[in-house]
Order: structure tokens, then sequence, then C-alpha cells
């Protein structure tokens, strides 16, 4: 049963514009993995140098916080679009094909205006952090720097999210 369903999931988007954003979500997505094996790597060195030499990397706990944020945010895009939100489908599971896309058409517009409240709130903090020089406290870090990143993850997830709305619709609509 879990296996149809993966089957049901489009591999690779039918139209220019799709394929476009599905492949800069995987570009995002590869970001995301990449600063997570940097995150793995920093945390190693600082485990191992301070088993060994009995001191940590400075600041290797703001260094995995921000490295997380980053690249969890890096993953949304990819994620929505692939259907690999969590979805609670027993409430859902005798409903027409009609009503299901209904309400994944809701659910990404409900996402959509979500991710752009989100990302345009980041944007005055990212600017508020830049005006105040805010830095994080053992790296002297600036904290609007890992912001960019993620501000733009959530204005691509939010272009995503308006996206498959108007599939879900096209669906509704053509048949």
């Amino acid at each position: 049963m879990i296996l149809n369903k993966f089957k049901k999931i489009k591999m690779r988007p039918d139209n220019q514009f799709g394929r476009i954003l599905n492949t800069i979500s995987r570009l995002f997505a590869l970001f995301g993995g990449l600063v997570l094996l940097v995150v793995a790597l920093i945390s190693v060195f600082s485990i191992f140098g301070r088993v060994v030499f009995s001191s940590p990397l400075l600041g290797d706990f703001e260094l995995v916080e921000i490295a997380c944020a980053v690249a969890i945010s890096s993953f949304l895009p990819l994620c929505h679009l692939k259907n690999g939100n969590v979805i609670v489908d027993f409430i859902t599971a005798k409903l027409s094909k009609n009503k299901i896309n209904f309400l994944d058409a809701l659910s990404s517009l409900i996402f959509g205006v979500t991710a752009l409240f989100f990302s345009s709130r980041m944007v005055l903090g990212a600017r508020d952090m830049y005006v105040y020089q805010e830095e994080t406290m053992l790296l002297a870090f600036p904290i609007w720097i890992p912001f960019l990143p993620v501000i733009v993850s959530f204005f691509l997830l939010t272009i995503c999210c308006f996206y498959t709305f108007t599939i879900k619709i096209y669906d509704i609509l053509g048949s």
C-alpha cells in the first residue's frame, strides 16, 4: 500500500516552470545536505579535540545551531514539491480525488501564505540584526548572514506552495 502511494507521486513536473522549480529546489536540498555534512565534521572535530586535547572547538554549538537552521530551511521547498510533508490521510481516505485535490490545494495555499509571511518577517529581522550588529556570543559571528539563505529558501517555498496550489486547482478543473 505504501509503495502504491509513492508511485502516484510524479517524479518530474509536466511543465517547464515546474521542472525549473524542481531543479532549483533540488539544488537547495543539496546545499542543505552539504551544510549538514560540514556540521557533522565540525561536531566530530570538536568531540575529537575534547577527548584527545581537552579542548573542544570554540562555539561549536553556535555553528551547529546556525547550520541546522540553514539546512532545514533548504530542504523545505523540495519536501513540499514531493508531497513529503506529514499528512494524516485516514480522514480523507474515502473522499473522492477532487475533494482530496481541493484539500491539498487549500493546504498549499495556506502554507504558501504562511511561508510568505515568515519570509517577509525574516527580511525585517535580518535587517534589524544587520543594523544593530547582533552577533553570536562566543564567535562574534554576525547573525544576519545565515538569515539570507533561510530567507531565500522560504521565498522559494512560497513559490513552490503557490505552484502546487495552481496544479491542484488545474487538476480539479480538468477532471
